[in-house]
């Protein structure tokens, strides 16, 4: 990752593992806590679109590293598209683990229904060292506040519980519904079962818009995702992304990372604007400063353009800080 963190290592262990999911359950199953989950976005939904493929908006993987140009000269693997793909991905990954598990979780039966909540756990795995609930509460009609949740192992008291992911949302009856956001702590994460998440630091935050029958279509369209990264230490990023009907596409990046290949230099201040074509073509214009740059140099505007196989199709900076490559007729879009 460009924020030099590694996010939830042990991946869907804590939601499955931890919660006691057997590969045998049934989910599904009817009870009196559906209109509970409906506020609680699937992890695909809620996922940052980006170019990857015909539709632009999946997260799949996108193929080979270089391509032969006509000349014979090879041209690298578009560098900014690649920047913003791995922070991006960072992201999305994390995501999944954790809503990946909490969707298994609350569609099995609950295990306590109110008139004003919903509780799924504790449950607690013989090898964590921890013990782990979901809880939905209502807060005004269709309207949800919902946390996972974790306690030593050893403790019996509900005042030790600390939210490993907390959110808001809506349920189908609501206007709003589709809208929502959820943050998740990695420290406590970290606190809760250090030697698996013994790397994980900070925050993601994610703010969803999505159409409201999300629920029953996964890739309903349009969508506006934001992801706010902040782990320990100086690195944190913003990343905006917008999926569009027509399956166009555009991320904003504000970020201060570093931006060489080691990631072991200086920070730079960078923001991102890329947009991509249905067909996963795109452009985007850069621009970066600080860091490793020489107080000569206060910025570098940059243009990268891909084509439909991610491979660089056209490239120049300001002030020469990469060679300049192609031909700006390659570009998808024309100007910033």
């Amino acid at each position: 990752m460009y924020a030099k963190t590694r996010f939830w290592s042990a991946g869907c262990s804590l939601a499955l593992v931890a919660f006691g999911l057997l590969p045998g359950c049934t989910l599904e199953k009817k009870d009196d806590a559906g209109e509970f989950r409906d506020a609680v976005p699937e992890a695909e939904t809620v996922a940052l679109s980006g170019p990857d493929g015909s539709g632009s908006t999946s997260t799949a993987a996108a193929g080979p590293s270089r391509r032969t140009l006509a000349s014979g000269s090879a041209a690298p693997y578009a560098k900014w598209y690649g920047f913003t793909r791995d922070m991006r991905g960072g992201v999305n990954q994390v995501t999944a683990d954790v809503l990946g598990g909490v969707w298994l979780i609350i569609h099995t039966p609950a295990t306590t229904v109110t008139a004003a909540s919903a509780t799924w756990g504790p449950w607690t795995d013989a090898l964590d060292p921890a013990s782990y609930r979901f809880r939905v509460e209502r807060i005004a009609v269709d309207e949800y506040d919902y946390a996972l949740e974790g306690r030593p192992k050893a403790s019996n008291s509900d005042s030790d519980f600390q939210a490993v992911l907390s959110g808001h949302g809506y349920g189908k009856p609501h206007a709003l519904h589709g809208q929502g956001t959820f943050t998740i702590d990695l420290d406590v994460a970290k606190a809760l079962d250090p030697y698996g998440h013994q790397d994980d630091s900070g925050t993601v935050k994610i703010v969803h818009t999505l159409p409201h029958d999300f629920s029953e279509n996964l890739t309903a369209l349009p969508r506006t995702i934001t992801a706010t990264v902040d782990p320990a230490g100086d690195a944190h990023y913003t990343v905006e992304s917008v999926a569009a009907l027509d399956h166009t596409g555009s991320i904003h990046v504000d970020a201060h990372v570093d931006i060489s290949e080691t990631k072991d230099t200086k920070l730079e201040d960078v923001v991102v604007n890329s947009r991509w074509a249905a067909s996963g073509a795109g452009r985007a214009d850069i621009d970066f400063a600080g860091g490793d740059l020489p107080a000569a140099i206060p910025m570098v505007d940059a243009v990268e353009c891909w084509g439909t196989d991610f491979m660089q199709s056209y490239y120049k900076d300001s002030v020469g800080f990469e060679p300049a490559a192609g031909d700006p007729s390659a570009c998808v879009y024309a100007n910033e």
